[in-house]
């Protein structure tokens, strides 16, 4: 997949050594769609009944299921494999379900404004890992590839996917 134009949607900072920088509204909701565009079967009832209908909580409007189960042609990959590949990129982008305080009472949240999406310099991001969602999406501006992190295990390892990367 050829890099997406942006049209005025800034895929590099002004500053040269960001480790984290949360990006407009308007710039999360485009990489988020082009997210969805390239990676999710929207289509799918999971993703209708779950995602794309959110609902009231204590806390705000959120929806209940997880991005990743809709993925396209997941391939299974081991935490270590994600560590290696997220390396190999200048900066990635990083973005996580919207679920309720209600639903998911003692893990981390999403510490950033609800659908944003963040900019990360990877060897950060692996740091920063423990703060955010167990569950959280990593891709660049070409949106060709991703990275999945998963709350799930197998009964050995923790569940972690990836899609447009050889495995």
């Amino acid at each position: 997949m050829a890099q997406l134009s942006t049209l005025g949607h800034s895929t590099h900072s002004v500053i040269d050594h960001i480790q984290t920088q949360i990006l407009s509204p308007e710039d999360s909701a485009f990489w988020r769609q082009a997210y969805l565009d390239a990676f999710v079967d929207t289509t799918k009832e999971y993703y209708q009944r779950y995602i794309a209908s959110p609902r009231q909580f204590s806390d705000g409007v959120h929806y209940t299921g997880y991005i990743w189960d809709c993925l396209r042609s997941p391939s299974r990959i081991t935490i270590q494999r994600f560590q290696h590949e997220v390396v190999t990129h200048p900066e990635v982008f990083v973005m996580a379900d919207d679920h309720s305080r209600d639903r998911i009472p003692g893990a981390p949240l999403w510490p950033y404004p609800p659908y944003s999406i963040a900019r990360f310099e990877p060897q950060h991001l692996l740091e920063s890992l423990a703060s955010l969602p167990e569950d959280i999406y990593v891709f660049d501006s070409s949106v060709s590839w991703t990275l999945v992190l998963t709350h799930e295990d197998d009964g050995r390892r923790r569940i972690c996917c990836a899609v447009g990367i050889k495995t």
